[in-house]
């Protein structure tokens, strides 16, 4: 994942996932966008951490 040309996507999903798992209406619901979110999270701070964010690779 070096060269994660989908981090920006990945990191508006995460805070998607995120206001949602806020918002849910239910304590299963609410674990459920939780862990999305954190899968998301992962890939962004692997990117970030690997330097393809911010940078434009295609």
């Amino acid at each position: 994942m070096p060269h994660d040309r989908h981090a920006a996507y990945h990191a508006d999903r995460a805070r998607g996932e995120a206001v949602r798992a806020i918002s849910a209406a239910t304590p299963d619901a609410a674990a459920i966008h939780q862990e999305l979110c954190l899968r998301y999270s992962g890939r962004v701070i692997a990117a970030l951490i690997l330097g393809a964010v911010g940078k434009g690779m295609e």
